[in-house]
């Protein structure tokens, strides 16, 4: 399993645009290029705030505790574990962020996010 992943900004400019917490503040953290995260792992989910441009902490894959927890704060936009990702919004948290898979764009000259069109978190995952 890999333990960095590189998410270019492009790919990634509408979750930023509507930062989980809805007051655009994540206009802030636009930069060009892209960002690593690193230490990433298939058992805790590793979260990301595009907004401080780092990781704001890790929690267990598949506690409810610690989901819970992450679900009320709005200091991170997404979270990565394994193959999964997950964004503060809709079932993951209670942020605004959402994800979109475009293939009619061109991220690297896009100026402006796609208005409609994200998917929000619903949690489908059953534990064994």
């Amino acid at each position: 399993m890999r333990n960095t992943v590189r998410i270019f900004l492009a790919l990634i400019l509408g979750s930023v645009l509507l930062s989980c917490n809805g007051e655009g503040k994540g206009d802030e953290a636009l930069r060009e290029g892209e960002i690593t995260i690193s230490g990433l792992s298939s058992d805790k989910w590793t979260y990301f705030s595009f907004e401080k441009g780092e990781v704001v902490g890790q929690s267990e894959f598949l506690s409810d505790e610690e989901d819970a927890l992450w679900a009320e704060r709005l200091d991170w936009d997404i979270a990565i574990c394994g193959d999964y990702i997950k964004t503060n919004g809709g079932d993951s948290g209670k942020g605004m962020g959402g994800i979109l898979r475009d293939r009619t764009s061109n991220f690297l000259t896009l100026e402006e996010a796609p208005a409609d069109g994200y998917l929000v978190d619903e949690v489908r995952m059953v534990k064994k």
